[in-house]
């Protein structure tokens, strides 16, 4: 008798990377990342050292894949948006991506902001999520400059600043106050109605 189809069905290599990140995620969750150490991360996944080591050298190693995963979803929803909007203006389907790129960041503060920053040989705005953006980014206004929807502009550059203004995003929210309207807003005014060509 066939047996029924279904997902298939994960190595036994994969559920026990699986049962790592997990228990990982929780223990930074429960405790902060810099208070966990990779013999509780260990205990928790109910895998031996050496079983942990094999697979992860350092606790930077399992942020790493902890940050991919929670991003994934991210690029998911900017890819299936962008895929459905090509009819909307540029500078709008712009704006669009940095809301979900703030609305994902603020539901991440401040413990995903705390994971990233213990990846190995951090650099905030080469990382995986921040990569994402600037190739999106790029590609957005590149378009803009060819159809004419903006003024002259230098895309690197304005990307690289975008960038900037969005990589504290838990500093801005946490620490000063801002709220994520006020971000939103002021981010609008610069970097979508700044960039539109003037009649």
């Amino acid at each position: 008798m066939n047996k029924t189809l279904g997902a298939p069905q994960l190595s036994k290599d994969e559920i026990i990377r699986r049962r790592i990140l997990e228990s990982a995620r929780m223990l930074f969750i429960e405790q902060g990342v810099e208070s966990v150490n990779m013999h509780q991360i260990a205990k928790m996944a109910e895998v031996g050292q050496a079983s942990l080591y094999r697979r992860y050298t350092e606790k930077g190693d399992i942020c790493m894949d902890i940050v991919l995963e929670e991003c994934q979803p991210l690029f998911d929803e900017v890819k299936e948006y962008l895929d459905q909007s090509a009819q909307i203006p540029i500078l709008d389907r712009l704006y669009q991506v940095i809301i979900k790129f703030v609305t994902f960041t603020e539901a991440k503060v401040p413990w995903l902001c705390s994971v990233s920053r213990a990846t190995p040989g951090y650099r905030p705005l080469q990382s995986p999520l921040y990569q994402s953006m600037r190739n999106t980014c790029r590609e957005l206004l590149n378009e803009a400059v060819e159809r004419g929807e903006v003024a002259e502009v230098d895309v690197f550059y304005t990307v690289e600043v975008l960038l900037a203004a969005l990589h504290n995003i838990d500093f801005h929210i946490r620490d000063q106050g801002f709220s994520t309207k006020q971000i939103l807003l002021g981010l609008h005014r610069i970097f979508i109605e700044g960039l539109k060509k003037q009649n």
